[in-house]
């Protein structure tokens, strides 16, 4: 039976003793320890556990036949983990979905959390050890399962991806995949190397969750309480994640080449050949993705940042006619147009004509306007009439020479318009 070992607490800080302390002598020496409870600390157990090694290895493999849309980093994954936030209920449904029968309201609020439950409780003994944490209790599953420790909200995760993989799309994945006498690569997963005695080093990912460097060590004590029949062995397994960023992976690579140990060494070797490049190219991919947002999100901010301007709006195709009632009422329409338009001129014209007899002129042309004035006086007042009659006719027989001819190439104009439009 294989057991896990926790990883001890490492001491981080030296605290300030309090002041009633610090007076009595007490508290030079206190130690406070990591705090369980910060974001950090939480990330840190998930990655000592192998279970998320797992459950990030079955998100690999098969994610052909799960969600197109179940695109997470193992970041995403973690903090989920941590905050049960929508990334977790993602992950949750999308499995949920490939375990039939599906239910219609695993898709509304919580409601995934009671399928879960009900779920996992007959497969629970078969599919995990010990207890299962949460049951379904008309309702009270939710907060329960929300108030859990990320480690058993992690181990429901294991779980489900064990119901998960027993169904037949699964196993037709695997059958499709598999090769006689070999296994896929992507299905058996090999390990790097190790000393051949107790570590061990693991490397695994992809493009859309990211690489990760694996450590296992494996120590075998012996039971005291046995050794006087048989000695009963007892290994105790602790992994760790040594690495998730291109940094950690060269570090990791630097630290391993330099060991004096010629199996180590050779791992880190092994670490630089083959898998740092293929960590490099995917923070490439991640940088350019990221200068891209960077560079749309600075458009938008200076479009938005532009005042709005008004465009004209596109002109709609009219449908010709031709029938003899739209001739006329077009002919109407343009007469009405060109008389409301010059009787509006003629209102202009009234209003800045100067007024007779003004001021403006200079001297010279007073004088001749005396003259004028003197010669018009001599003048009959009945033949100023009649030549003031005869402007008059001539003026409106202009006029309406003029609108019967605007009238007209403004029929022409639209007559040409529309039948261009059509």
């Amino acid at each position: 039976m294989v057991t896990l070992r926790q990883r001890t607490t490492v001491a981080t800080a030296t605290a300030e003793p309090e002041p009633a302390l610090k007076e009595a002598g007490i508290g030079d020496d206190l130690i406070i320890l990591e705090d369980d409870s910060s974001p950090d600390s939480a990330v840190k157990h998930l990655r000592g556990r192998w279970e998320l090694a797992s459950v990030l290895n079955f998100l690999n493999v098969f994610s052909p036949i799960l969600s197109d849309k179940l695109k997470l980093k193992a970041e995403e994954i973690e903090t989920g983990l941590i905050e049960c936030n929508t990334k977790n209920a993602q992950l949750h449904i999308a499995l949920l979905k490939g375990i039939p029968p599906v239910h219609k309201l695993l898709d509304d609020g919580d409601a995934w959390i009671t399928l879960l439950c009900k779920k996992l409780a007959p497969y629970w003994s078969w599919i995990a050890q010990g207890e299962i944490p949460v049951t379904a209790n008309k309702g009270e599953e939710v907060s329960e399962y929300k108030g859990l420790d990320p480690v058993d909200r992690l181990r429901f995760l294991k779980a489900l991806c064990e119901l998960r993989v027993d169904q037949g799309d699964a196993r037709t994945h695997i059958q499709e995949n598999a090769k006689e006498g070999a296994w896929d690569s992507s299905f058996r997963k090999r390990k790097l190397g190790g000393d051949g005695k107790k570590t061990a080093y693991w490397f695994d990912g992809n493009d859309i969750q990211g690489y990760r460097l694996y450590r296992e060590v494996t120590e075998i004590s012996k039971n005291a309480k046995a050794r006087k029949n048989e000695s009963s062995d007892v290994s105790n397994v602790s992994w760790e994640t040594e690495a998730t960023n291109l940094d950690q992976f060269q570090r990791a690579a630097r630290e391993l080449t330099s060991n004096k140990a010629s199996s180590l060494a050779a791992i880190g070797q092994m670490i630089e050949t083959d898998a740092i490049p293929v960590v490099e190219k995917y923070h490439k991919k991640i940088e350019k993705a990221i200068k891209r947002k960077m560079k749309q999100e600075r458009v938008f901010s200076v479009n938005f940042s532009r005042p709005i301007r008004t465009t004209r709006s596109c002109r709609n195709r009219v449908p010709a006619s031709y029938t003899f009632e739209e001739y006329d009422k077009m002919i109407s329409e343009a007469v009405e147009e060109t008389e409301e338009i010059d009787q509006g001129d003629e209102e202009g014209m009234v209003q800045h004509s100067p007024p007779l007899g003004s001021n403006d002129s200079s001297e010279g042309n007073n004088v001749k306007s005396t003259e004028y004035v003197a010669i018009a006086e001599e003048v009959p007042e009945s033949g100023n009439d009649d030549e003031k009659e005869n402007e008059n006719e001539k003026s409106k027989v202009e006029s309406e020479g003029k609108m019967e001819f605007s009238a007209k190439n403004r029929l022409r104009q639209r007559v040409t318009r529309n039948s261009a439009l059509c």
